[in-house]
Order: structure tokens, then C-alpha cells, then sequence
């Protein structure tokens, strides 16, 4: 098989989807010396650096990919994560504001945005966010679960109670937990 940009990062999201990182990576680097602008190649590398807790890796291969594909929403919402990860909150703040600008109806997005601004005790923007979430994405549990929190801190806990009812539904109807990790 030829070692093309293309092949490689197939190798490498098969191999990081088996755990193997450090061998993703190296496919990865290698295409990379083929294409050094393949913003695909270099947001793997982030993910599979992330998974190996060298977030500093993967902030610096986020920042390569959001160059070569600056519209992407999964660049900067992941590269928001990794910001508050690294305490870096305005940056991330920065990210999920340009990820949402992208796509502003990503429930996922929402929701990291959300889990920021809960981390900042703004739990009215975070209410705001997680509630926007779960309109784009209803059976999402972790919004929900940050929901409930996020009520239980405003003090609005007939909300936060409904929320709970919700999950104890899920989580008992179905006889396992539905819970995201």
C-alpha cells in the first residue's frame, strides 16, 4: 500500500481507536512530512496526544489544524477543551464563541461551553447554554446532568428535581446507566 497523507491518518485512526496512541502519532507524523498542511492530520495528532494527557501536544496540533481548516467546529470546540483543560479559560471562551459562530446549532459545543461557564460560576450563562444544548440535542445526558447541577447552584430546584426524575428514568428504564463519561 502507498504511504499516502491519506492511508496514514486511515492507519492511525484505526490504530488510536484500538488504544494504540503512540502509534497513531507516528503515522500521523509521518503523513505530516508528506502534507505539513493537512489540517485533518494534525487535528488526529491532537486527539491522540490528548488521550496520552500531553495536552500542550495537542493545543499546539489544534492550533496547526485550526489554520489549515479554519471552519471547522470540531477543531475549536476540541480546542477548547483543551484550553480550560490547561486553565487557559479565556482562550477557551474564545474557541467555543468562534465554534458557535460556526455552527451555531451544535449541542455538543453548547454543552462544553456550558461545563466553562459553570467552572467560571456563571450559572446563569451556563443555565443558558446547557438548556440550549438539550433543545438541539433532547436524549443528551451529560447536558442534562450539568443541567441539573447548574439549577441545583441558581436554586431553582423544582428544575433540578424534574432533571433528576429524567435521569432516574432513563437510567432505570432501561436497567443501566445512559451516563457519558
Amino acid at each position: 500500500m502507498e504511504e499516502t497523507p491519506s492511508n496514514l491518518n486511515d492507519s492511525a485512526v484505526k490504530l488510536a481507536s484500538e488504544g494504540a496512541h503512540n502509534e497513531a502519532i507516528a503515522c500521523l507524523r509521518k503523513g505530516l512530512l508528506i502534507d505539513p498542511e493537512n489540517g485533518v492530520l494534525w487535528f488526529n495528532l491532537a486527539l491522540s496526544y490528548r488521550a496520552l494527557g500531553n495536552r500542550e501536544a495537542a493545543r499546539e496540533a489544534l492550533i496547526r489544524a485550526a489554520e489549515d481548516i479554519p471552519n471547522d467546529t470540531d477543531v475549536f470546540d476540541t480546542l477548547g477543551v483543551v484550553l480550560h483543560e490547561l486553565g487557559d479559560d479565556a482562550g477557551a471562551e474564545r474557541c467555543y464563541d468562534r465554534a458557535l459562530d460556526i455552527d451555531p446549532g451544535n449541542g455538543r459545543v453548547w454543552n462544553n461551553f456550558g461545563v466553562l461557564l459553570f467552572g467560571s460560576e456563571r450559572f446563569t450563562e451556563a443555565r443558558s447554554a446547557f438548556e440550549k444544548s438539550l433543545t438541539l440535542i433532547p436524549d443528551f445526558d451529560d447536558a442534562l446532568y450539568n443541567l441539573r447541577d447548574t439549577y441545583e447552584e441558581l436554586g431553582r430546584f423544582d428544575e433540578m428535581r424534574t432533571c433528576a426524575a429524567i435521569l432516574d428514568r432513563r437510567e432505570n428504564g432501561s436497567g443501566e446507566s445512559n451516563r457519558r463519561s
